[in-house]
C-alpha cells in the first residue's frame, strides 16, 4: 500500500458520499482524464432501458474518431449486481437504439456552439476522411462496435475478473482523491498516456501515424516467446491504439540495448483477467540491423508507440521521440 505526502502533511484518502459528487469531480477534470481533443456529452437521457452517465466522442485520431459510453462508479457498488448489469444494458441499448443515440448527440451539438466549432474544425482537417459532421456521427454509431469507459475510484482485481467475461471493448480509468487540509488532490489514469505515445500534449495530431508498439524484452522471454512462440503477452495497451497497431518491435534490454526485430500483428486478445493483452504474430519475427538506444537511457522503460517506417529509418531509438 502506498502513501502520499505533501509539505510534510500526509494525504488522507477522500471518500465521496455519493456517485453524483464523484461524477462532478471527474467532469471538472475531464480534459486531463479523457483528453482535450474530444467532446463530452453530459446530459443524462434514457437510451433503451438504461441511462448512461455520459458519452465521449474522441476526436484525437482524424482517421478514426470513436464514441464511448461513459459509466462513473464507486468501487463500493456491487460489481456483479450493478456494474456488470449496467455494462450489459449498454450493449443492448447500443444495438437497439442507434437512431435514438444519434438524436441525443445531435440535439446537444445543436445547442452547444463550442461543440459545433470543434466538429467543423475536425471534418475540415486535411487528415479527416469525413465530408461533414453527419457522416462522422453515422460512422461512430452505425459502423463501429460499442466501446465503454468506466471511471472508478479503485481499480480492483475483482473488477478485472468481471470485465474478462465480457466481450465488449471496455477501458477502466482510475480516479482516486485525497484530502490535504481543505484541498483535494486527484490521482488518476489518463486515457492517453503521453509518455507511451512519445508525444507532448501539443503534438497529439501525430497519433494518426502510429502503427507500431515497441516492447522491452529480457533475453529469456525474447528467445522463448517473441521468437519461439510468435507472440507477446501481458502487454498494457492504450485503448485507442488497439485497432491501430499493425506491428510489434522488440527492444532487447541491456546488455543488447537495441531494437533487433519486428513482426506483423495478426490479432490482439485479452490476456486472462489481467487487464492486459496478448499479441499474436503473422508468422516469424523479422530480424533487422540493431537500432541502438542512443543517449536517453530511460527511453524504453515500458511499451512505447511509433511508426514502423520511422523506426526502420532512425539511427537510434532515442531519436524516435526527440
Amino acid at each position: 500500500m502506498y502513501k502520499l505526502i505533501t509539505k510534510n502533511e500526509e494525504l488522507q484518502p477522500y471518500r465521496y458520499d455519493t456517485e453524483d459528487a464523484f461524477e462532478r469531480a471527474v467532469i471538472e477534470h475531464k480534459n486531463a482524464v479523457l483528453g482535450a481533443n474530444s467532446l463530452y456529452f453530459q446530459k443524462k437521457r434514457k437510451l433503451g432501458n438504461t441511462i448512461p452517465d455520459g458519452y465521449w466522442l474522441d476526436l484525437t485520431l482524424h482517421t478514426e474518431p470513436k464514441l464511448y459510453f461513459v459509466e462513473m462508479e464507486l468501487e463500493t457498488h456491487d460489481l456483479y449486481g450493478h456494474i456488470a448489469e449496467q455494462l450489459l444494458k449498454f450493449s443492448m441499448a447500443f444495438d437497439d437504439n442507434k437512431y435514438r443515440l444519434k438524436s441525443i448527440l445531435m440535439d446537444e451539438i445543436a445547442g452547444d456552439p463550442e461543440k459545433r466549432r470543434q466538429l467543423k474544425a475536425f471534418v475540415q482537417n486535411p487528415k479527416s476522411r469525413f465530408r461533414d459532421e453527419t457522416e462522422l456521427l453515422y460512422h461512430v454509431i452505425y459502423e463501429r462496435p460499442i466501446s465503454i469507459i468506466i471511471i472508478i475510484d479503485s481499480h480492483t482485481k475483482q473488477l478485472e475478473r468481471v470485465l474478462s467475461k465480457l466481450n465488449d471493448e471496455i477501458t477502466v480509468l482510475e480516479f482516486e482523491t485525497y484530502r490535504s487540509g481543505k484541498n483535494l488532490v486527484h490521482r488518476f489514469t489518463p486515457f492517453y498516456d503521453e509518455e507511451e505515445m512519445g508525444l507532448d500534449h501539443d503534438a497529439l495530431n501525430d497519433l494518426d501515424e502510429l502503427d507500431t508498439i515497441i516492447v522491452p524484452a529480457w533475453e529469456d522471454g525474447f528467445n522463448e516467446t517473441f521468437l519461439g512462440e510468435n507472440c507477446w503477452y501481458a502487454v498494457r495497451i492504450s485503448s485507442p491504439m488497439i485497432s491501430r497497431l499493425k506491428y510489434i518491435a522488440a527492444y532487447q534490454v541491456a546488455p543488447v540495448s537495441a531494437v533487433t526485430c519486428y513482426a506483423a500483428i495478426d490479432r490482439i486478445e485479452k490476456y486472462e483477467d489481467t487487464g492486459k493483452y496478448i499479441l499474436y504474430f503473422k508468422g516469424n519475427a523479422k530480424k533487422i540491423e540493431k537500432i541502438p538506444l542512443g543517449d536517453n537511457k530511460m527511453a524504453v522503460r515500458s511499451c512505447r508507440y511509433t511508426n514502423l517506417q520511422k523506426l526502420l529509418a532512425t539511427d537510434t531509438v532515442t531519436h524516435l521521440w526527440e
